[in-house]
């Protein structure tokens, strides 16, 4: 879970959705995965996997953060009905 602060200056800096190419080069370079497996999920399922929905970019430096429990756009907490919807990341002004 993230902090206010945390949560602030990701804001900031450029954050985005990771996309299954990404997620997928990421495994390649591990050398106990097997990356046929992994081809055929869907990138939610892979992100679940790897605990991995967002990468941020600041200061030429990439970093992954989960941001599961927030909203995938505004990055606000998440309500426990907004679970429920069909898009169960995002919240339901998004």
């Amino acid at each position: 879970m993230m902090n206010s602060s945390a949560l602030k200056k990701t804001i900031q800096n450029k954050t985005e959705l990771v996309t299954k190419k990404e997620l997928l080069s990421l495994i390649v370079n591990d050398s106990d995965l097997n990356i046929d497996n992994f081809k055929k999920m869907k990138v939610s399922e892979l992100r679940e996997i790897l605990k991995i929905t967002h990468k941020i970019t600041a200061d030429n430096e990439i970093h992954y953060v989960n941001n599961f429990g927030f909203c995938f756009s505004c990055f606000k907490p998440l309500k426990a009905d907004y679970t429920s919807n069909f898009n169960k990341n995002y919240c339901l002004d998004c």
